[in-house]
Parts: structure tokens; sequence; C-alpha cells
């Protein structure tokens, strides 16, 4: 997920299943939003009543990557998240989807297609 503008409020990218070491202190809260009550969303509170889940704040020019699905196919649980509503302003977002499969070679499947459209 790539923030191409951050003229708003709220629309953070919530992981309710992520968790910060040491609550999000430090440098993170540049990129995450640390503490409840920031951003306008409710902290998820595990069964020790401590806070679990990671925002991470629509800021221009910045970047969040993760995998969904591991090699033997099954999916990251802890890779489940959601777009927050936007609450005043326009956030401007680009999904960059990435995929391997194995045996695809680039460069002869542009040759395949060229070879089709020949015949």
């Amino acid at each position: 997920m790539v923030w191409l503008g951050d003229e708003c409020e709220g629309g953070g990218t919530r992981f309710p299943r992520l968790s910060l070491e040491n609550g999000g202190r430090g440098d993170w809260c540049r990129f995450v939003e640390c503490g409840e009550g920031k951003g306008g969303e409710e902290e998820d509170k595990g069964e020790d009543g401590e806070g679990k889940g990671v925002t991470f704040k629509p800021i221009k020019g910045n970047a969040v990557f993760w995998e969904n699905i591991r090699s033997d196919g099954t999916g990251y649980e802890e890779s489940w998240h959601a777009g927050l509503p936007v609450t005043k302003g326009t956030k401007i977002g680009l999904n960059i989807w990435s995929w391997y499969q194995e045996g695809y070679e680039p460069e002869k499947a542009g040759e395949e297609v060229k070879t089709e459209r020949e015949g």
C-alpha cells in the first residue's frame, strides 16, 4: 500500500492481529497510531487488557508491504487488515499486488504474446 495523498483525518490501514513492542513508543509513532484514542480508532484489547493491533497512518510518500499467503498456499492470519474510514478530507492510495509463479519467465511470456499476435 502506497499513500499518494494524505489530506485527511482517519483513513489508516488497520492490522488488528499485529502488535507493537513497547506499546509503540519511540520513532514508530510517526508512522502508526500510538496509544488509545489516537486517530479516532478504539484500541482492541486482548485477554490481558493490553492493547493490540496496529494502524498505519496514511502519510504521503510512505508505503507498507505485507504478504497475505505463505508459499504453501495458507494465509497469514496476522495480515488481516482493513482500510479505516476517512472522517474528513481525501486520502489517495495505491495498491500494488506482487506475486510469484514458479516457472514464470517474463521474457518468454512476452515472446509468446508476440507470436500469438503474428500468427
